[in-house]
C-alpha cells in the first residue's frame, strides 16, 4: 500500500549513522540492521530528518511538475514563502506570471488565504470561549505533533482550515460556478515543506480533499526562474497585501491579531516542544494565541525551499515594505470562519501508547521501568533508538532486545568470558599422548 507520508528513505544511501533519531520530535525513527526505519504511525512529516541527514538518505515524496498535464485546467496555489526565494529585482507579479508560462491556467496567492484566516482568528478569539491559549493550525506538522505527543492539548488547536485549504476551496467553488468541469480542474500547492505535502493528501479535520497535489518549491524553482528572469511584462497583478505575505515568516500571524490579544510566536521544534510541555503542565498563563511553526524562521525555513531561511526572511520583510495593508472587507468574497471549520475533531494518535487498554498499559509501564533500571541511561543512540527509555519501550513491545544496548552486550560478553575462564580452570588437563612405538 502506498504511504500517505511525504518523507521517505533511500536505503542505498542510508549508512545507519543514527543522526536522524536524535532530531525526530516524535521518536519515529529507529536504526535496525544498519538502516534507518521510519515508523509511519509516529511520523508527522516535519522534515527534520531530511534537513540533518548527512548522506541525504531522507527524501521528500512530492509530485513532479509534469503532473499538471493530467488536467485541462491546472491551478497553482502559491505559498508566499516562494517570494523569499527570488531576488528583490524580480517582483511578485512577475513571479506569478511565470506560472502561466509553465502551463498553469490560473495562479492563486495563498497569502490571500492568510488574510482571510487572520480575520477568522480574530473572530474566533472574540466569539468562542475555547481554552486559552488557542494554538494556530496553520502548520500541519505542529497539529500532528500535538495529536501524537500532546493529545491533552488538542482542544486548544484552532479548528479552522489553513490558508492553503481556504484558497483551494475558494478557487474550486469559483471555477465550478464559472462552469469548468470539476474533473478537469487540478489544484496544486507549491509547497515549502513536506508537512503541507502530506496535508494536501490527507487534510486535518476534513474527510475530503480540495487540493489534487503538491509540488515542491525546490522542484519548480529553476524552471520558473529561467522563465521569469526573461519576462518583460507581468500578466498577473498581485492581490494580496503585506498582511498576508508576511505569514511566510514567523511573526506574520501574530501581527494579524487585534492589539487586545496577547500572542506568542514560536519557531523550531525544540522550542515548540518546551512551550507545549509548559502549557501541558499549566505553567503558561496570560497568552491568547500561539503562533507555532515547526521550521526555524517559519515557512521560509521549510526543507523544500532553496534559499537560506534568514536571507528569505529578509527578502519577505523587504517585499512587505512595498505592499499596502489590505483590510478584510476588501476581499472579494464574504465568508465566516464557520465556513472553513473542521468537520471532525483533532483526536488522539495512539502511536505513543504502550497499549490501548489502560490496565495492560500500566503493566507494560512497570516493565519499562524495570528494564530501564538495567540500562546505562546514557541515551547514546547506539542501539538504534533515540534514548534508553524508547529502547525499553521497544523491548516491552517485542520490537527490540536488551542485547541491542552495546553496554549491556559488552557486560554480558565479559560475564560469559569470566564464566568460561572459571569453567576452564575446573576442567582436567589433557593427558600426554603415548608414543606409537610403545
Amino acid at each position: 500500500m502506498e504511504s500517505s507520508h511525504s518523507v521517505g528513505l533511500d536505503r542505498d544511501r542510508c549508512v545507519g549513522c543514527t543522526t536522524c533519531i536524535k532530531t525526530c520530535p516524535t521518536q519515529a525513527i529507529r536504526v535496525k540492521k544498519g538502516k534507518a526505519r521510519i515508523m509511519e504511525d509516529r511520523c508527522i512529516d516535519c522534515g527534520e530528518c531530511i534537513r540533518v541527514c548527512p548522506k541525504y538518505a531522507k527524501i521528500a515524496i512530492t509530485q513532479p511538475l509534469e503532473v499538471i498535464r493530467k488536467f485541462r485546467y491546472p491551478v497553482a496555489l502559491v505559498s508566499p514563502s516562494l517570494y523569499g526565494q527570488f531576488p528583490l529585482s524580480i517582483d511578485i507579479d512577475t513571479i506569478l506570471s511565470g506560472f502561466l508560462e509553465l502551463g498553469f491556467k490560473r495562479v492563486i496567492e495563498v497569502a490571500r488565504g492568510a488574510e482571510y484566516m487572520g480575520h477568522f482568528i480574530n473572530e474566533y478569539l472574540k466569539n468562542v470561549p475555547s481554552p486559552r491559549p488557542v494554538i494556530s493550525s496553520v502548520c500541519p506538522a505542529v497539529t500532528r505533533l500535538i495529536r501524537v505527543r500532546f493529545p491533552e492539548l488538542a482542544e486548544h488547536v484552532l479548528p479552522i482550515a489553513q490558508p492553503m485549504e481556504i484558497m483551494g476551496k475558494l478557487v474550486r467553488d469559483r471555477m465550478n460556478r464559472e462552469g469548468y468541469p470539476p474533473g478537469e480542474v487540478g489544484i496544486f500547492y507549491i509547497s515549502p515543506c513536506t508537512a503541507n505535502v502530506t496535508a494536501s493528501r490527507n487534510p486535518i479535520g476534513f474527510d475530503t480533499r480540495v487540493i489534487d497535489g503538491a509540488i515542491a518549491i525546490s522542484e519548480i524553482f529553476w524552471p520558473l526562474y529561467n522563465i521569469v528572469k526573461g519576462l518583460k511584462e507581468s500578466d498577473v497583478i498581485t492581490r494580496a497585501g503585506s498582511k498576508g505575505i508576511r505569514w511566510a515568516a514567523i511573526g506574520g500571524q501574530a501581527k494579524s491579531l487585534e492589539d487586545r490579544y496577547q500572542s506568542l510566536a514560536i519557531d523550531g521544534l525544540d522550542h515548540l516542544v518546551e512551550v507545549l510541555e509548559s502549557l501541558s503542565m499549566g505553567r503558561l498563563q496570560g497568552v491568547d494565541f500561539i503562533e507555532a511553526m515547526a521550521c526555524t524562521g517559519g515557512c521560509v525555513g521549510g526543507p523544500l525551499n532553496i534559499e537560506n531561511p534568514y536571507v528569505a526572511k529578509e527578502i519577505i520583510r523587504q517585499r512587505c515594505k512595498a505592499k499596502i495593508e489590505k483590510p478584510f472587507d476588501e476581499l472579494e468574497d464574504t465568508y465566516t470562519w464557520q465556513d472553513f471549520q473542521w468537520k471532525a475533531p483533532l483526536g488522539r494518535q495512539e502511536s505513543l501508547l504502550l497499549d490501548s487498554k489502560p490496565e495492560v498499559a500500566m503493566l507494560k509501564m512497570e516493565a519499562v521501568d524495570d528494564i530501564l533500571k538495567k540500562l546505562p541511561g546514557m541515551d547514546c543512540g547506539a542501539c538504534g533508538a533515540p534514548n534508553c527509555r524508547t529502547l525499553a519501550e521497544d523491548i516491552v513491545q517485542d520490537q527490540a532486545d536488551q542485547m541491542d544496548c552495546i553496554f549491556v552486550f559488552r557486560e554480558r560478553v565479559a560475564s560469559l568470558a569470566e564464566d568460561m575462564i572459571r569453567i576452564s580452570r575446573k576442567l582436567p588437563t589433557a593427558l600426554p599422548q603415548k608414543d606409537e612405538d610403545e
